[in-house]
């Protein structure tokens, strides 16, 4: 069975050889071949000569396409920072007046130096790796997107004060998500993997979650692929019931806090399941506190045919110690999933 296959198993629930597993090493991949990030992030045949060596070291059964949500911000014109060992970031929101949205411009595929980062990256991952391993491709949801060009403050007045502008900047932002996801998709993503960073409750309200519902439900019921809902650092559980109704969704990521059982309370027991080991704290755990956060998840989902292991929030950190993350994989695949469950 391969790591493809284990996936698709897991989809259907049925039994796999062992417990399928990821982790987010996209800018671990960086620290493995020793690039300096500036150039990682910008070269998508650096960013794949990385991933391959996640993949010689750890062997995850999927793997992550080139992914960055300020770079994909920058696409409508936001300047990026780039920081040694960190992923770049946005010096400044490129909207500071709503007047600005009309004339935001969606971005050029054809010309579009982070639009082509991101399909080359795919496209490399893609030949190598299609039909050995998934494929997974974050982009960042058009209810999310606006927090970015415009700032989170701006953005959360404009849903509370302003209508008439969450549609026009939505249908941009929509618009995007859609023809980028399906480029993904078509370029041979398994499945897109959707952070909502913004759109949980952490951040907004019930009321504010009900008027960018339907944007969302149009995005996704476009997408020509499942799609996977991760936490994006945020607790999701309040809005879990609506998000796994949205179109085509197959799997939702948890914040390493919650409760793998009470999602399944919720939900029931036929969305994959994912998350709850906490990726940026990873630098900061001994090989004995890997393995032992390991375990426990592991035991929890002993009986669970749809799960996938997987980190949690944002990146595996740059100077995380090679031998605790080897430690974590050697754990999963050691044990022994469907013993005297």
């Amino acid at each position: 069975m391969n790591s493809l296959e284990r996936i698709l198993a897991t989809v259907t629930g049925n039994e796999t050889d062992y417990q399928p597993f990821t982790m987010l090493l996209s800018l671990y991949g960086a620290s493995l071949i020793k690039s300096d990030t500036s150039t990682y992030y910008r070269d998508p045949e650096i960013w794949f000569e990385g991933q391959q060596a996640v993949v010689d070291t750890f062997d995850p059964d999927i793997v992550i396409s080139p992914f960055s949500f300020p770079i994909e911000a920058s696409a409508f014109g936001s300047e990026l920072v780039f920081l040694n060992k960190y992923a770049p970031n946005i010096r400044k929101p490129i909207i500071t007046s709503l007047s600005q949205i009309n004339s935001l411009q969606i971005p050029d595929f054809e010309k579009s130096e982070a639009i082509k980062f991101f399909l080359r990256g795919n496209e490399l991952l893609s030949g190598k790796y299609k039909g050995n391993k998934a494929i997974a491709s974050p982009i960042h949801s058009p209810a999310d997107l606006p927090s970015l060009l415009m700032g989170i403050e701006m953005w959360i007045d404009t849903l509370l004060f302003h209508p008439e502008y969450i549609d026009r900047i939505m249908q941009k932002t929509v618009e995007h998500f859609v023809r980028l996801g399906n480029e993904f998709l078509a370029g041979g993503t398994t499945f897109l993997v959707v952070p909502v960073n913004f759109t949980n409750p952490m951040m907004i309200t019930e009321k504010i979650f009900s008027k960018l519902l339907p944007y969302l439900e149009s995005a996704f019921r476009q997408i020509k692929g499942p799609i996977v809902i991760h936490n994006g650092g945020c607790k999701i559980m309040s809005f879990i019931d609506r998000f796994v109704k949205l179109p085509n969704v197959i799997a939702l990521v948890l914040e390493h806090t919650e409760s793998f059982d009470e999602a399944r309370r919720i939900i029931g027991d036929k969305t994959i399941l994912m998350g709850n080991f906490d990726g940026p704290n990873f630098v900061n755990l001994n090989r004995e506190k890997a393995t032992d956060i390991t375990s426990k998840i592991l035991n929890n989902r002993k009986a669970d045919k749809h799960f996938i292991f997987a980190t949690s929030n944002a990146d595996i950190p740059y100077d995380t110690p090679v031998e605790t993350i080897k430690t974590v994989v050697d754990t999963i695949r050691n044990f022994r999933k469907y013993d005297s469950v």
